[in-house]
């Protein structure tokens, strides 16, 4: 196994070093670089196929950056101390890295080319987000969509849920509703939204083209989209449960149906 010398890498000691309070930044979203922090090698291998351009790589001993000695010019060794205070969690992996997010999809040849689209309406958390990113890919949906007001896709946190599929799924953001409605209308897309007083989930025949929409925690789909949609399911459940978290509920749809394309 290849290991980089210690002499090829730089070392940064103090926290007032400029690359290290440019990383901080990007920590706590406070710059306008949009960098995307990914922890760990899996992560990062991930975020590098999709295209995502690394600016800075940490690691707190030679041997922790591996084979990829091509990242070896934006690497740096730093003391573990500084690695806890640019790590997300508390105990950090052997490798951070900060990258430039990989080019967005086109919302236009997304949807002309889609079977199955997930469209989220102001999702706030980031664990819902990535949850339901690596759902929407085991389920075999073709993109998210993100409409405006969402939480960012390239939030740390949801990086860290996704567990890769936010490298691996397409994602286009930042969507007015107006311009989506009038696309999958344009591509006879079947919209669905999810209700109590819906027709019954597994009842319910898919169509060839679905887009499917999930609503803000706590407050559910705006007006528009209830509006605009035209079937509303309703998943059967018992006991004295009034609602379910939005990536439980995303989960039991997308399964069900990813389950009658096999059946079909």
């Amino acid at each position: 196994m290849f290991f980089i010398d210690r002499q090829t890498l730089k070392t940064l000691e103090s926290k007032t070093n400029p690359i290290i309070r440019r990383a901080q930044k990007a920590v706590a979203k406070c710059n306008d670089e949009r960098l995307l922090l990914v922890e760990g090698h899996k992560l990062l291998d991930e975020a590098l196929k999709s295209g995502a351009r690394p600016e800075m790589v940490f690691v707190e001993h030679p041997q922790d950056l591996r084979e990829k000695q091509e990242l070896s010019n934006i690497c740096y060794l730093v003391p573990r101390a500084i690695l806890r205070e640019l790590s997300t969690v508390q105990n950090p992996t052997e490798i951070l890295a900060f990258l430039t997010p990989p080019s967005a999809p086109d919302l236009s040849t997304v949807i002309a080319n889609a079977r199955m689209l997930v469209v989220l309406d102001r999702l706030q958390d980031p664990g819902n987000l990535g949850t339901i990113m690596r759902t929407a890919e085991a389920m075999g949906v073709n993109a998210l969509i993100l409409l405006k007001g969402c939480c960012s896709h390239f939030n740390h946190k949801v990086i860290r849920a996704a567990m890769g599929s936010s490298f691996r799924l397409p994602v286009v953001a930042d969507v007015a509703t107006n311009e989506l409605f009038r696309q999958l209308k344009q591509h006879n897309y079947a919209t669905i939204c999810a209700d109590m007083n819906g027709e019954s989930l597994p009842e319910f025949t898919f169509s060839a083209r679905n887009a499917v929409f999930f609503g803000q925690e706590g407050k559910g789909l705006a007006d528009e989209i209830l509006k605009e949609c035209k079937t509303r399911l309703a998943i059967p459940m018992q006991g004295q449960v009034e609602s379910l978290n939005v990536a439980t509920s995303a989960a039991i749809c997308l399964y069900e149906w990813s389950r009658k394309q096999f059946i079909e």
